[in-house]
């Protein structure tokens, strides 16, 4: 295999690190059920078969995750792994769309947001290091930029205006409410 970048070095030991975290997580655990499982055995059994088992789920689980991991760094055309690195990043937006929300406040004011909104189509070149492969991906994703928000305050209600009472015609009697009976006599 062609030397390795320093990029693909450090994906190559991201992979095998936390392959290696969760080959010892699980081991452990099996062998720790193992131990429990054959409590009825003598000590050298128990921890001899927790010790087996933690060292075949140690290695199944690390084989597996870097296997599993690394597939996206290995070459379709001639299978070499990690060789797969990004040459090129292009963006190039496609669309912008002016955007607003409205949120009503407890003080009846409205909070507007408003944005811009591009959609943006990304294009990623990767290249094989050892034989020259290249691939492109591309990929759409919608971005905001210009985001501005302000407070339209609650709208102001005027107050109607009192209704003014109608002038008494002459002659006509108006009632009004008091305590009192009639002759001036108190009510009971």
């Amino acid at each position: 295999m062609t030397k390795l970048s320093p990029e693909q070095e450090a994906l190559k030991a991201g992979i095998e690190k936390s392959a290696g975290i969760w080959g010892a997580i699980l081991g452990l655990i099996a062998g720790g059920i193992a131990y429990w499982a054959l409590g009825g055995q003598s000590s050298a059994v128990r921890i001899g078969g927790a010790v087996a088992i933690l060292v075949v789920v140690l290695i199944g689980i690390r084989s597996w995750r870097i296997k599993a991991n690394s597939s996206a760094a290995t070459c379709a055309k001639c299978s070499a792994t990690f060789s797969i690195t990004r040459t090129d990043h292009v963006e190039k937006v496609l669309s912008s769309e002016p955007k607003e929300t409205r949120e009503a406040q407890p003080d009846y004011s409205t909070k507007v947001t408003t944005w811009t909104e591009d959609l943006v189509e990304t294009t990623n070149t990767y290249t094989c290091a050892k034989c020259g492969d290249t691939e492109a991906k591309v990929s759409q994703h919608t971005s905001k930029k210009d985001e501005k928000e302000a407070i339209e305050p609650a709208p102001v209600k005027e107050k109607p205006a009192a209704k003014s009472k109608p002038a008494a015609e002459p002659g006509v009697a108006t009632s009004t409410k008091s305590k009192s009976g009639p002759k001036g006599s108190p009510k009971k």
